[in-house]
C-alpha cells in the first residue's frame, strides 16, 4: 500500500514538473527591472525591460534577444550580445565590448556611448545622442530628427545624417558619408584636401568626392562623400591652433599696412 502511494506521488510530481517546465523556462527568459534593481545577464534571455533607475550589465555568456531601456535606466555591455536594443526617455547605454547584431536605436533624449565591440546598425532619433569613441559600426550609423552624433574614434562604415541632425567628427574612421535634408556635418581637423568633384569654399565643403585631412593627433583620414544635398552642410573646421595662427597672421598683415 505504501509503495503504491509512493508511486502515485512520484507520478504526480513528474506530471507537475512536465507542466511547470515550460513556465519556469519562460520566467528565466524574460526580465523586468524597476526602481534601483540591478541584473548581471550572463545567460540567454528572450526579452528584458528596464524602468526607473534600474541597471543591467551584459557580460560573457549573456544574450538578450530584445532589450528596452526607459526612464533613467542604464545598460552596460562589456561582452555578450543583444539582437535588438531600443533606448527611450533619458536612459543610457554604454558599450565596451560584445555585439548588437541587428540594430540599436536611441529615441527621445537617451544617450548611447560606444567605446568597443560591434554594433551592426545604429540609429539616433528625436533628440537622442550617440558618441563613438571606439569599436565599430559595421553597417549604418544614421542620425534622424534633431539628434546629435559625435565620432572621435572607432570605425564607421556608412554614416548618414538626415533631417535636422548634427554630426561632429574629430577622430576615427568614416568610410562613406551621406549629408541629407538640413543636417550639418562638421569635420574638426587640419590639412584638408579634396579630390575632383569637391570644392573647399571657406570652411564649406561643396559637391561629392573624397575629402582628406589629419586629425589633431596627426592621424590621416579620408572619407568618401556620396551625397551632399544643397540644403545640408558639410564643414571642414581647422583645429584651434591653426585658427589662432591664422588670426595672428591677419593681425600682423594689418600692422604692416
Amino acid at each position: 500500500m505504501k509503495s503504491r502511494n509512493l508511486s502515485i506521488w512520484v507520478i504526480a510530481i513528474a506530471a507537475m514538473l512536465v507542466l511547470l517546465g515550460p513556465l519556469a523556462s519562460q520566467s528565466r527568459g524574460d526580465f523586468v527591472l524597476i526602481d534601483d534593481q540591478w541584473l548581471t545577464a550572463n545567460l540567454s534571455h528572450s526579452q528584458g525591460t528596464l524602468y526607473d533607475r534600474s541597471h543591467a550589465s551584459i557580460v560573457s555568456g549573456g544574450h538578450v534577444y530584445r532589450l528596452y531601456a526607459y526612464d533613467y535606466s542604464t545598460v552596460n555591455m562589456s561582452s555578450g550580445s543583444v539582437s535588438y536594443l531600443n533606448t527611450y526617455n533619458s536612459s543610457t547605454v554604454d558599450i565596451f565590448g560584445g555585439s548588437v547584431s541587428d540594430h540599436l536605436q536611441a529615441f527621445d533624449s537617451s544617450a548611447v556611448r560606444v567605446s568597443g565591440g560591434i554594433v551592426n546598425d545604429l540609429r539616433s532619433l528625436n533628440s537622442g545622442t550617440v558618441d563613438i569613441f571606439g569599436g565599430s559600426v559595421s553597417d549604418h550609423l544614421q542620425a534622424f530628427d534633431s539628434s546629435a552624433v559625435r565620432v572621435s574614434g572607432g570605425i564607421v562604415n556608412d554614416l548618414r545624417s538626415c533631417d535636422s541632425s548634427t554630426v561632429d567628427i574629430s577622430g576615427g574612421s568614416v568610410s562613406d558619408l551621406w549629408a541629407l535634408h538640413s543636417s550639418v556635418v562638421t569635420f574638426h581637423g587640419r590639412n584638408f584636401s579634396v579630390s575632383d568633384g569637391l570644392i573647399l569654399y571657406g570652411d564649406r565643403v561643396l559637391g561629392t568626392g573624397l575629402l582628406a585631412g589629419e586629425w589633431f593627433d596627426g592621424t590621416p583620414w579620408t572619407v568618401n562623400i556620396l551625397a551632399n544635398r544643397p540644403t545640408a552642410k558639410i564643414l571642414a573646421i581647422p583645429e584651434p591652433a591653426t585658427l589662432l595662427l591664422l588670426g595672428l597672421g591677419a593681425v600682423m598683415v594689418r600692422r604692416k599696412r
